[in-house]
């Protein structure tokens, strides 16, 4: 698989950015999601709720929803890109976000397929081929947790549905209750940048997005590029010179930190020197033990976040265990 392609897997299926604009369903939107899920089928067909068997995901957040709400037993085929939980690496592919196999989709004789929001056309060509569709958008925290309301309606758990928000909220501001009062530090989150050269060029950062922008805040930071137009931007050396973030936080996704490669790719932040993160050590490396998915694993994202830009919150207990910074 080329690097172009993991690119483009990793920021269009995994993190679900807002290339579509918005970061969350519109009210009107969010109501007929409601209704539909409440039917338990998309707007032009109905079936009794609960009774959906044969589940295509087609998003690694709604996989994961899908299994968190206990309804994985009935989730027939996947992504390319879902890796988790562990069970979902022996079912059928579908293709990922950006080239879909509808063909195979309904091969496999679903009776509902979950789409994200924001995938262009894709719930129309589902629908076009007769299958039910049912969208949920996790571009946002909000739109997560309205994810979880639409599924509980349309799988018939909906009480567990109720008692995984609630959860998931708790713990969320626990991490915020404590980050409350303190100093905020200027955080940069680097998505994905290319490793061959060693060298800082096309940095894709977290800008304006419902999800990572909001996650830095909730933990105790402030991102360097929240006000930017663009969801995830692509900057340059000279322009993490220009930001001079007091914390960066280099996201490495499926990538395994550990490796004897781990120095080299801390080494490359040594480009920008002069920066304050750099100079004072807070250069953080997250690999493919940090989720980077909206959806059941984003509180455990916070957690990450939150130890990176508040270390000395937290003890060094649980997730910081896979948080390296470059000595100083």
């Amino acid at each position: 698989m080329s690097r172009e392609h993991c690119f483009f897997g990793i920021i269009l299926s995994v993190l679900l950015v807002t290339l579509a604009g918005g970061c969350g369903l519109q009210p009107a939107e969010r109501d007929e999601a409601l209704r539909a899920a409440t039917t338990g089928a998309s707007s032009d067909s109905a079936s009794s709720s609960g009774q959906f068997r044969r589940i295509v995901s087609m998003a690694p957040s709604i996989t994961e929803t899908l299994f968190a709400l206990g309804c994985g037993d009935r989730v027939v085929a996947v992504t390319d890109f879902c890796e988790y939980p562990p069970e979902v690496r022996n079912l059928p592919r579908v293709g990922g976000y950006i080239n879909p196999n509808l063909e195979a989709v309904l091969r496999l004789r679903p009776d509902l397929v979950v789409a994200p929001a924001g995938a262009e056309d894709l719930p129309a060509k589902l629908k076009a081929m007769g299958l039910r569709v049912l969208t949920v958008d996790h571009r946002s925290i909000d739109g997560v947790f309205d994810s979880l309301s639409i599924l509980g309606k349309a799988l018939g758990v909906e009480q567990r549905a109720q008692k995984l928000a609630a959860s998931w909220h708790e713990r969320l501001e626990l991490i915020a209750r404590r980050c409350r009062g303190q100093p905020r530090p200027r955080v940069l989150v680097v998505v994905d940048r290319p490793l061959e050269t060693g060298r800082l060029q096309n940095l894709c950062a977290a800008g304006s997005d419902g999800f990572l922008n909001k996650l830095v805040a909730l933990a105790g930071g402030e991102n360097v590029l929240g006000d930017s137009a663009v969801a995830f931007p692509i900057i340059s050396a000279e322009t993490v010179l220009r930001l001079n973030p007091e914390v960066i936080i280099d996201i490495q996704a499926g990538k395994e930190t550990s490796s004897d490669h781990h120095a080299e790719w801390l080494a490359a932040w040594q480009e920008v020197k002069e920066v304050a993160a750099v100079q004072n050590g807070r250069v953080y490396l997250l690999g493919k033990d940090v989720p980077v998915v909206p959806g059941p694993r984003m509180i455990d994202l916070a957690e990450f976040l939150a130890r990176c830009i508040h270390p000395e919150l937290f003890d060094a207990s649980g997730p910081s265990r896979s948080v390296t910074s470059r000595e100083k």
